[in-house]
């Protein structure tokens, strides 16, 4: 697979998946919900959705990295970071910029502690915050992966690399059980947000990537070559989509710690990779179909965008403000102006940036 090669399918997923954080939010607007019921199994469809977006980021980053070292004999870590700002900080920080006007002109009571974690990308261990910077947690344990995994990735070789993936994917769940036994129950929410406890969602689809690309998986061994195999098996039927609501129920198994954080959220895990590898492998059956509608395709696209920019509308009914920010956070206007402004700011934003992007950070 060349480095120009499209992985059709991937958008579709992040389409799904930014479909899911934004009906979880949706389901605490006024009119539905008013934030204080809780419709059906909501909460769970965001945690869902993140945990996807996490497996796509590390499979597609390391195989851009393998395409990379295959194009050119190594990988850039300086260019992959210069990629990385062009892509994300434009809009990250013009969102950031709009909190801070929100903030002067009394429309919001965010602290500056709030600001200080979302702006250097620590939010995700903060477990007291803002709602207009909590979904922040997500990018910035993307953040942290983007800062980590690249040097690993350039300086341990493939085997090793490998063999650090699959140690994250061993040691997040102890760090998910040592958080729900042993932190206060005010912290209990970085059991799903700290980066050491999330660590195995990035990490599977690190490991997938190494699966996946022929020269790397004779580095990987045993556990590549089964692992391997069982993608043989798996992709050849769109029956694998099925693992896709099997994974889900596991979310609904929080409620009993040792069981979610030992064996749910690895499942999951593997159960997204497995239909992330179907997808981009096979879109001739009905779900692959779906995944690249056009329609579909541009959702995912927007994705990044739409999640940015729907905290300020989504789920806002907690929240102070005057009457005219009580009409744009009620269903449905608080979905469509999400959708609005997301389509702004990846027009108006990041697509200008990133045409501005040097030439030689693509080389």
């Amino acid at each position: 697979m060349t480095a120009s090669k499209r992985l059709y399918g991937l958008d579709g997923l992040r389409a799904i998946s930014i479909v899911m954080v934004m009906a979880s939010h949706a389901a605490g607007t006024r009119l539905l919900g008013g934030g204080t019921i809780p419709l059906g199994t909501a909460h769970a469809w965001g945690k869902v959705g993140v945990r996807v977006f996490f497996v796509i980021s590390g499979f597609l980053i390391t195989k851009l990295m393998f395409d990379e070292r295959q194009k050119h004999g190594d990988v850039s870590v300086k260019n992959f970071y210069v990629r990385r700002a062009y892509r994300i900080f434009p809009a990250f920080f013009a969102y950031i910029g709009f909190l801070i006007v929100l903030r002067v002109l009394g429309h919001s009571t965010i602290t500056n502690n709030d600001l200080v974690h979302a702006a250097t990308y620590t939010t995700n261990f903060d477990a007291e915050r803002h709602w207009l910077v909590s979904h922040i947690w997500s990018l910035s344990v993307e953040e942290q992966f983007y800062l980590v995994w690249p040097l690993l990735f350039a300086w341990l070789g493939y085997k090793r690399a490998f063999l650090a993936a699959v140690a994250a994917c061993l040691l997040a769940p102890i760090a998910r059980l040592l958080i729900v036994r042993m932190l206060p129950e005010h912290l209990d929410s970085l059991v799903w947000q700290a980066t050491p406890a999330v660590a195995d969602s990035l990490a599977t689809g690190c490991v997938l990537a190494f699966v996946r690309n022929d020269t790397a998986r004779a580095a990987t061994g045993v556990l590549g070559a089964l692992v391997h195999r069982v993608l043989g098996l798996t992709r050849s039927t769109p029956l694998t989509y099925l693992l896709f609501p099997a994974a889900f129920f596991t979310y609904l198994l929080e409620t009993r710690p040792t069981v979610w954080t030992l064996v749910g959220v690895s499942f999951s895990n593997v159960a997204f990779a497995l239909c992330i590898d179907r997808a981009v492998h096979d879109q001739s059956d009905i779900i692959g179909r779906v995944l690249v509608n056009r329609v579909v395709e541009r959702i995912g696209v927007l994705s990044y965008s739409l999640y940015l920019w729907q905290q300020l509308f989504l789920r806002q009914s907690r929240l102070d403000g005057p009457v005219w920010l009580q009409v744009v956070t009620s269903f449905p206007v608080s979905v469509i102006l999400a959708l609005v402004v997301g389509i702004l700011s990846y027009e108006l934003v990041e697509k200008p940036i990133l045409r501005r992007r040097p030439k030689w950070a693509d080389r």
